[in-house]
């Protein structure tokens, strides 16, 4: 599948809740974990259904539960935050922005810090034979990271719009592999 992306109207789309495990289900589970799984340039760790243009409240994520080890695909259907908590932090700790910021496979070159909550609740659905059955989870660090940004997705909502909220910078990778601030009216293109 091709992941869409900006000025792309489904980015901009709330997303409909997944009512029922069918065939289309099952098929854009699979859809979601191997087009994410083949981003390369950049890699990704999470895709949510609206970025490659379905319109179902659904998302993939590929994290590696250690450091070092290899990652593990998670489908979320229908999640919500039911709790953010912690302090509200810009990103990680690592000195380049490309491991720092946030970025986005539909906003492909493009990095910024985002105010993020360090650890949420869910729930969410998940497939149990033929039904959805609610889970819950407490996620905290990069996962709670990822999970609200897919969530936002859901919603659509882009990392940018945090950066323009909040008068934040962004930054685009050039050629060169060095990070050039973005004129902020570009943000408001998407």
């Amino acid at each position: 599948m091709k992941i869409i992306t900006v000025p792309h109207q489904a980015l901009r789309t709330q997303a409909l809740p997944v009512i029922q495990v069918d065939k289309k289900l099952r098929q854009l589970m699979k859809d979601l974990a191997q087009t994410l799984q083949k981003a390369h340039h950049p890699k990704g760790v999470g895709l949510a259904a609206p970025q490659i243009d379905k319109k179902w409240r659904i998302f993939v994520t590929n994290l590696s539960p250690i450091e070092g080890k290899s990652a593990v695909s998670k489908i979320y259907i229908n999640p919500v935050i039911t709790k953010l908590a912690g302090k509200q932090i810009l990103g990680l700790t690592a000195t380049d922005r490309k491991s720092r910021d946030e970025g986005c496979l539909s906003l492909p070159g493009l990095y910024g810090p985002v105010p993020r909550f360090e650890w949420i609740e869910l729930i969410y659905d998940q497939i149990v034979g033929d039904r959805l059955v609610k889970q819950q989870a407490k996620l905290i660090d990069f996962e709670a990271r990822v999970v609200q940004h897919e969530t936002d997705h859901l919603d659509g909502i882009l990392f940018t719009d945090y950066s323009l909220q909040y008068d934040l910078p962004v930054y685009q990778e050039t050629k060169s592999g060095k990070y050039e601030e973005v004129d902020r009216s570009i943000l408001e293109t998407f």
